[in-house]
């Protein structure tokens, strides 16, 4: 196969795993914290313990190799020392050499731990005892060159085959002269492998023991307590859609004095912090409120912009006498009744109450249908005012009647009033007219400038009356009224 196949296998090996990457880093950014939490710590654990294994039983098997090392040293040492003058006499006395074996058993028999097979060769790498009787298999696995470099250099040897370490040490002999020593062989010491591996493997399972343990134990508490923090989180979160659906009246207990605590603590300001600008803003005109929204700063100039606008005013005839006879609760749960039934009607049409002044409504309109919305919403409020009352008078309670004056003109919009209490409103001839056409309408009255009436495209009926004169004005003001009885629908 050419190389470009290999190429090309190899990179959508690399896909592949890229691919189970990403799903698996999708799959846990899906996962609750507290199972996040809980595979955290396990993969954390395992790591840690295998770092502890990786530092830890490396030293450890050096320690003991060390000591092994130390004692076959010892045992060789004392073996060459008491089999060198057998081995130099048996030149002679061939019969010498079974006082070679007899101390080679004899160290045997000391039963050091780990210590299989002890065996002493001669120069010539022919064996001249052994531990194991019979017909001795283990150990004496040396090059020509290694055993004359050992003979010629009196240092421990060491050499590892499949199951044993294995030491060699040489055996010398000084001359008469004591000038040079004479090789007369060499003796060597099988160590056990498994006496090494044996503690370090049960330090392995001992340690992965613990760690399984401690695994489980921590990602259960990890789990026990995530849950808790979780649990909290959740709380905030269902909360939180509580505000976002209007519901201001909500509040969550702080459990702890951590970030989840101070969490909570904040989120309770919050909401405190909404619910009184949702009060205050009841306090403020539509106006000034979309004013500061938008982001007009208190810097700007106060002189304000000349817009078309279309100014209505309604009035309760006779509140002050039913003010004079009742109790205050009584006068602010009456006028609240109406004023609610014209402020829904009037925000329905388009309109925006600006103010609220005694027993009367300001509301501006603006829009090229500002007009037909203004006019709409009058005959809307004094039918359903009408409804109102018929249910008022049968449950024997007073009813009230209101009257409406509406025009339309050029006025000047604008933030108005001192340095430390402002409002946004509108000022003009327009508005003064409207309040005085108010002041004119009786009781379930519209009245509003004629002109007006070429604006609403002949849907209502209307009769025109007398015309007023209005202070600083030369001309007299043309006013109707419009007959909400007699809608026409075109």
């Amino acid at each position: 196969m050419s190389l470009a196949f290999w190429d090309k296998q190899i990179d959508r090996l690399r896909a592949g795993l890229r691919g189970i990457i990403a799903r698996g880093a999708e799959i846990f950014s899906s996962l609750e914290i507290k199972f996040k939490l809980s595979i955290n710590i396990a993969v954390i654990v395992v790591l840690v313990i295998f770092t502890y294994s990786m530092l830890i039983l490396p030293g450890e098997r050096r320690v003991l190799t060390k000591a092994a090392e130390n004692t076959c040293a010892v045992l060789l040492k004392k073996l060459s020392q008491n089999v060198r003058a057998p081995m130099l006499e048996s030149v002679v006395v061939p019969a010498r050499l079974d006082e070679v074996t007899t101390e080679v058993l004899r160290t045997k028999n000391m039963n050091v731990d780990g210590l299989e097979y002890i065996f002493v060769k001669n120069r010539h790498d022919s064996l001249i005892a052994h531990s194991d009787l019979g017909e001795p298999k283990r150990g004496g696995i040396l090059r020509p060159d290694e055993i004359a470099e050992l003979l010629k250099n009196e240092k421990m040897l060491f050499r590892e085959n499949n199951q044993f370490y294995e030491y060699y040490y040489p055996i010398l002999q000084l001359d008469k002269d004591q000038a040079r020593k004479i090789p007369l062989g060499y003796a060597g010491v099988g160590f056990s492998k498994n006496f090494i591996d044996e503690p370090l493997d049960n330090a392995k399972k001992l340690i992965f023991s613990y760690a399984a343990l401690v695994i489980i134990v921590s990602v259960w508490l990890i789990y026990f307590f995530a849950r808790k923090m979780v649990n909290q989180i959740h709380e905030l979160s269902r909360l939180a859609r509580e505000v976002g659906s209007g519901n201001l009246e909500v509040r969550v207990e702080p459990r702890s004095k951590d970030e989840l605590g101070q969490l909570a603590r904040e989120f309770n300001n919050m909401v405190t912090h909404l619910r009184e600008k949702v009060q205050m803003q009841k306090f403020v005109s539509k106006l000034t409120v979309e004013m500061i929204q938008g982001g007009r700063g208190a810097m700007e100039p106060q002189e304000g912009d000349r817009r078309y606008t279309t100014i209505f005013f309604s009035d309760i005839r006779n509140f002050s006498t039913y003010a004079e006879l009742s109790e205050p609760e009584q006068i602010i749960k009456l006028i609240n009744i109406y004023f609610n039934v014209q402020t829904q009607i009037i925000e329905a049409n388009g309109g925006v109450v600006d103010k609220f002044m005694g027993d009367q409504i300001m509301a501006l309109f603006q829009g090229p249908k500002s007009v037909e919305n203004a006019v709409r919403a009058a005959v809307e409020i004094q039918r359903a005012v009408r409804e109102l009352n018929k249910k008022r008078d049968a449950a024997g309670e007073l009813p009230l009647w209101v009257g409406i004056g509406i025009n339309h003109g050029l006025a000047v919009m604008g933030k108005m009033g001192s340095k430390n209490r402002m409002d946004y409103t509108v000022i003009g001839d327009v508005v003064n007219i409207a309040n005085r056409l108010c002041s004119l309408a009786r009781a379930g009255q519209i009245v509003v400038e004629y002109s007006l009436t070429r604006r609403l495209n002949g849907h209502y009926a209307f009769t025109r009356l007398e015309p007023i004169y209005v202070r600083n004005r030369m001309k007299p003001v043309d006013i109707c009224e419009i007959d909400y009885d007699r809608e026409i629908v075109m």
